[in-house]
């Protein structure tokens, strides 16, 4: 019967699983690259149609084909678009270039900005054409405009080939890893071990020992101290066996020896000679009961390889469970800390859209004010005066509220977008950590605690982005929520500095401090001192191993109660000029 390999089953088994794993997150990241990509050209085609809406309008009210036709020549130039269909008021086709969708699929009623849903590969934005005279809105026609699936996949070429690329990759080195590790932990201890032990001879038991290289307490090293611990027991019953025959032999020349004198004394001796058979006898039995016992241990032993075999394997299917089990758990820290980001920047947003709302609908009334004064012919200077200082204010209100919110927006995306991604990128240190510290002003702008950045300006390196901003975060939220728990001000000081080619942090803050008994254990997982307070105990054993493994670092915290917490950690960096 074929022996099946322990090592090739559990081997397969996990790359099976593996490879199961990489091709359904590969489809998702290539699907959701597609869809991102369709909606940016969506967004492009709006854009576009906002843009040449005015002049095509008033071309149309004027029947100026020839700007017509210019127009919809200046927009099938456009990268982003396939296809121009324009149409007059009665639905009739002016102008249709591309690729376009039929004409049943377009709306019948005035309508404006509505997506086309794409069919056969097309889709667009249609809008309708209003032309506004004399406080009148007159349709005029409409225009739609279309982009195809070929101009989305081939915007996201670079980007399958990059998926599809690290996806091989990463499979490539799983595969070398894994059949190293199974072949060095277990496949060769596994054949010399079978080798060692059918080499085994009964007359000669010092060879046929077990001697397993490179093996360091571990389970082969039980099995090889059991078996060898037998062939100990074999050669201590060996040793018993050949005494017992010796003193058999001496009992038998004594017995020659004796022999013309037993002839004589017969009669005699006949009990004693009795006596010393039922003694040989006696021996004999006992002979034969060691032997039995031997047999009898032999055979335990081998139960007993059979449950430290079973017992490896449990305990090898509970160290894989609780391996997912913490990495299940450190991903969903990694969710709960990105939630609470979103949850407080959306709050911060909302200020100035809703000051920019109310701004625009404040100038919107001024507006209809004057169109009303200017159709009933009562406009005065002093009331245009006023509309416009009104209205610069107004835009200014605008602009810088919304500039504030795009701010805002801006750091958050791309400090949600590193907590999210391994990806290494270019970053100015400086520069990074303070939009990080932007995204994270929801949590502090209710407190009067401030953090002091101290980096060079023109410090650029290249480095896993994610991971430096999941260190700082999750720091700065331990400072508010531990370190200053019952403290109104506090400090949060961040130096860095280059120090050849590794990156030197010292982050300190002047809360409350550790103890030295919970300063043994601040790594550890799940130890919080916050525990029936809604701490997880993850946040700095997530540190610990983003610097550790993710930066190839090091990390160390220094503390004393009521002076503050002090973390030091360095890591390899690429310098950019």
């Amino acid at each position: 019967m074929a022996i099946k390999s322990i090592s090739s089953s559990l081997l397969t088994r996990v790359l099976s699983v593996y490879f199961v794993l990489t091709l359904i997150v590969t489809a998702v990241q290539i699907g959701a690259e597609y869809f991102d990509t369709k909606r940016i050209l969506i967004a492009e085609l709006q854009n576009q149609q906002r843009t040449f809406n005015g002049s095509l309008t008033r071309s149309l009210w004027e029947f100026n084909s020839d700007q017509i036709d210019s127009i919809a020549d200046g927009l099938i130039g456009i990268p982003a678009i396939a296809g121009v269909l324009i149409r007059d008021d009665a639905g009739n086709i002016l102008v249709q270039l591309g690729e376009t969708s039929e004409i049943s699929d377009l709306p019948e009623e005035a309508s404006e900005g509505i997506l086309l849903p794409e069919r056969n590969g097309i889709f667009g934005y249609h809008n309708s054409l209003i032309f506004e005279f004399s406080g009148h809105s007159t349709k005029v026609g409409d225009v739609s405009l279309f982009s195809t699936r070929d101009i989305a996949i081939d915007r996201i070429k670079v980007s399958l080939g990059f998926i599809i690329g690290n996806a091989l990759i990463k499979s490539t080195f799983l595969i070398i890893l894994f059949t190293v590790a199974f072949s060095r932990m277990l496949s060769r201890p596994l054949n010399d071990l079978t080798q060692q032990i059918k080499s085994f001879r009964l007359d000669n038991l010092e060879r046929s020992r077990i001697r397993l290289k490179d093996q360091h307490n571990n389970e082969l090293v039980l099995i090889e101290q059991a078996y060898n611990q037998l062939l100990d027991n074999i050669e201590e019953y060996q040793a018993d066996l050949e005494r017992t025959q010796n003193k058999l032999k001496a009992a038998n020349r004594q017995l020659d020896e004796q022999n013309a004198i037993l002839e004589q004394e017969v009669a005699r001796k006949t009990s004693r000679l009795s006596q010393v058979m039922l003694d040989l006898e006696q021996r004999k039995n006992e002979l034969e009961m060691r032997q039995e016992k031997l047999e009898r241990e032999i055979s335990q032993r081998r139960t007993m390889e059979n449950t430290l075999r079973q017992s490896n394997q449990r305990l090898e299917s509970s160290l894989n469970h609780l391996r997912e089990t913490q990495q299940q758990l450190i991903e969903s820290e990694k969710m709960a800390s990105l939630g609470g980001l979103v949850a407080g920047i959306t709050h911060d947003v909302n200020t100035p859209i809703g000051i920019s709302v109310t701004a625009a609908s404040y100038l919107r009334e001024k507006l209809d004010s004057l169109d009303s004064a200017l159709t009933n012919k009562e406009l005065t200077q002093q009331q245009l005066q006023k509309f416009i200082e009104e209205g610069r204010e107004s835009l200014s209100l605008l602009d810088n509220n919304l500039h504030r919110a795009s701010d805002l927006i801006s750091s958050f995306k791309q400090v949600a977008v590193d907590q999210a991604s391994d990806a290494i990128r270019d970053i100015n240190v400086k520069r990074y950590i303070e939009e990080l510290i932007q995204s994270l002003q929801p949590h502090l702008k209710k407190t009067l605690h401030k953090i002091e950045l101290n980096c060079a300006d023109d410090l650029f390196i290249r480095c896993p982005a994610g991971a430096l901003s999941q260190i700082f975060t999750n720091l700065i939220l331990n400072s508010l929520r531990h370190a200053f728990d019952g403290i109104e001000q506090g400090t949060m000081i961040i130096d860095i500095e280059l120090r050849d080619s590794e990156l030197h942090v010292v982050y300190k803050d002047d809360g409350n401090g550790l103890s030295e008994d919970a300063l043994t254990k601040l790594f550890n997982p799940f130890f919080t001192t916050k525990l029936n307070d809604g701490g997880s105990g993850l946040g700095t054993h997530i540190v610990r191993n983003l610097v550790t493994q993710t930066l190839q670092g090091d990390i160390d915290a220094t503390s004393q109660p009521g002076e503050g917490l002090t973390y030091t950690f360095s890591f390899p960096v690429q310098v950019l000029n």
